[in-house]
């Protein structure tokens, strides 16, 4: 093996320990424990309390089983990762346990919790459909719990509580590409959402390898976010699957996200 060959392997090595050894150190405090469940709710109460309606929808009981889940592709996940602003919908059913029947036109409320604590609130609302399934959409925000409360009937001091879901927030990136002669490629581009420290933030510039992404340089951003990396191919005249990823790290509020794939051919 060349000395150049061994070179470019334990650089490879290094990078990628440093970019797995990132995460871990970046987010592994950042849940609060749950705490007790349920709890006061900022804004939310009975709504049945000051209307004509004494049942909260068809077959309402106490005894009432409330699943709730998110969607990542066709898979159902109580956990999942949305570049900020993007929309996340909380979806599920809501039946009576004795009987087993859905629970049709019943109000639910949408609460959630920042994930490194403080109060719950309520962020929106959903009725259920004739099968008792329901969908609401979550405001766009930071790292969030998200639970759906039920209030069978008018006279209840305590809803039906659905377990917790995570929504994790991940920064969102942009990336263009030029093609430089000699297979060189230049990756620039801009992270966003949320304040970007004074250090900057580590972005890593990366080719697909198969199935997987291999890491070719890391750069710091610039305290406005932005980045420049530049990169040479050993070939030229071949097509490649390119991409920018920000890890997760200690000054960074947010989780780690990727731009967009983009496919280059170098020179």
């Amino acid at each position: 093996m060349t000395l150049a060959r061994t070179r470019r392997r334990v650089t490879a090595t290094v990078i990628a320990a440093l970019l797995a050894a990132i995460p871990a150190i970046a987010h592994a405090a950042l849940l609060a424990p749950p705490g007790p469940w349920p709890v006061p709710v900022v804004g939310a109460g009975n709504p049945l309390l000051g209307s004509a309606f004494v049942f909260n929808g068809g077959h309402a009981t106490q005894n009432a089983s409330l699943r709730v889940w998110l969607r990542r592709g066709s898979a159902r996940r109580p956990a999942v990762t949305r570049a900020i602003g993007a929309k996340t919908v909380v979806r599920g059913r809501l039946r009576n346990r004795d009987t087993r029947r859905s629970i049709s036109g019943a109000a639910l409320q949408l609460v959630a919790q920042n994930a490194e604590g403080g109060d719950w609130s309520l962020v929106g609302g959903a009725f259920t459909n004739r099968r008792g399934e329901f969908r609401a959409v979550l405001p766009p925000g930071a790292t969030r719990r998200v639970a759906v409360l039920y209030w069978p009937t008018v006279s209840d001091v305590a809803p039906v509580a659905s377990r917790r879901l995570l929504v994790r927030a991940s920064a969102r990136v942009y990336l263009k590409t030029s093609m430089l002669a000699r297979h060189g490629i230049v990756y620039r581009g801009r992270v966003s959402g949320a304040p970007i420290p004074a250090s900057g933030l580590v972005v890593a510039a990366q080719v697909r390898n198969g199935r997987a992404w291999a890491t070719v340089r890391l750069v710091r951003t610039l305290p406005s976010g932005r980045f420049v990396a530049r990169y040479r191919f050993k070939y030229g005249n071949r097509r490649y699957e390119v991409r920018a990823l920000v890890p997760a790290q200690p000054a960074w509020p947010l989780y780690s996200g990727h731009s967009q794939p983009k496919r280059v051919r170098t020179r």
